[in-house]
């Protein structure tokens, strides 16, 4: 297989530093009573930060959030609880449930979402439903989902690494707001373009939605084993978003970045430094996220209801209309039959032996 230089070009020497694709399992229904629930919300390392305020939606929902669960004979904790917790309770937006889960993530535990922000397509439910989801996770009436992480790696140009991990997207981008990044791509070794933009994006199914989406990327259901390569503004022509499977090792060199150099931005929380001449590896990382999910509604209903779709003139087809077989009327309103086409009539009198 041919190789990514730094320069752009093909060589025929194998790759090294992807690593092997992880099995990731399946979701599966979950049955074991919860005791103790980390409960989330913003947080004031969180930016911007708005003056927490008692009377303020998400205070008040973790109020109420957290007597359901006493309620029901679940302590809540906080973030610093070291003991062992089943499940992450966070309220908040998309910016928050994704702090979120880097505790989660850390822990191996379940996480569910409920939306007190804006869009909140991670959240399963809003405040309204509180009580409901308390409810439901108390007598194990949910099932866990797996979700696609990535694995980072930048190796510099001397040969240290650095590494993180994205639930969303691993962001390239430029610190130089007056020049573009001039980047070469390639996948599993093999160079696939060059060009100049103002980022990259390298997204997961669950990320399809969030800043891929903002710059032109499709929309992959959660179910679709895939990755995203999405350029972000790119001065060529040919530049259109790549899907690749989900075994497949994305790779780009940055040639020249401007004053500053570049950095990578996972999930617009961790960064790293991206020096001119470094080597970015984004993969499917080995440790899924575990989201807690209570409905079993298709994706399109959360995409069309988050995003505000307009579905005006849509109809599903009727069971009459599946049934009953529309007959061809002409223009005056009479419906033909055997008698008014001589072929047909014939074909007719054969069926019933009326012609020999």
């Amino acid at each position: 297989m041919s190789k990514l230089s730094p320069t752009g070009a093909v060589s025929s020497v194998k790759p090294a530093g992807c690593p092997e694709p992880p099995e990731q399992p399946a979701t599966e229904p979950h049955h074991r009573r919860i005791s103790r629930v980390m409960l989330l919300q913003r947080d004031l390392n969180d930016k911007p930060v708005p003056v927490p305020r008692p009377s303020a939606p998400t205070a008040s929902a973790v109020a109420r959030a957290s007597a359901a669960l006493r309620a029901h004979g679940v302590e809540p904790v906080g973030p610093e609880c070291t003991d062992h917790v089943d499940l992450v309770l966070v309220l908040g937006g998309d910016g928050t449930i994704l702090r979120a889960f880097e505790i989660a993530r850390e822990r191996d535990i379940p996480l569910v979402g409920i939306n007190t922000g804006h869009v909140g397509f991670l959240a399963e439910a809003d405040p309204d439903g509180i009580e409901q989801v308390v409810a439901d996770l108390v007598v194990g009436r949910y099932t866990v989902e797996t979700r696609t992480t990535l694995n980072v790696e930048v190796v510099s140009p001397d040969g240290t690494a650095t590494r993180e991990w994205a639930l969303n997207e691993a962001a390239l981008e430029k610190r130089d707001r007056a020049r573009m990044l001039e980047v070469a791509i390639g996948v599993d070794g093999q160079a696939v373009s060059s060009f100049g933009c103002d980022g990259l994006i390298m997204s997961t199914p669950t990320g399809s939605t969030a800043y891929a989406f903002s710059c032109g990327g499709p929309v992959i259901w959660p179910e679709v084993e895939a990755l995203l390569l999405v350029p972000v503004a790119a001065h060529a022509l040919f530049t259109r978003p790549l899907v690749l499977g989900p075994d497949s090792c994305m790779e780009v060199v940055v040639q020249r970045a401007g004053f500053g150099g570049a950095e990578i931005w996972c999930d617009g929380r961790r960064s790293l430094d991206v020096p001119v001449g470094a080597r970015i590896r984004v993969s499917r990382a080995e440790r899924p996220v575990r989201l807690a999910r209570f409905n079993e509604a298709p994706f399109a209903s959360r995409l069309v209801r988050k995003f505000d779709l307009p579905v005006e003139g849509w109809r599903a087809p009727s069971s009459a209309d599946e049934s009953e077989p529309v007959a061809d009327t002409p223009a005056d309103g009479t419906t033909d039959g055997p008698a008014d086409h001589p072929v047909e009539a014939a074909a007719q009198q054969v069926l019933s032996g009326g012609m020999t």
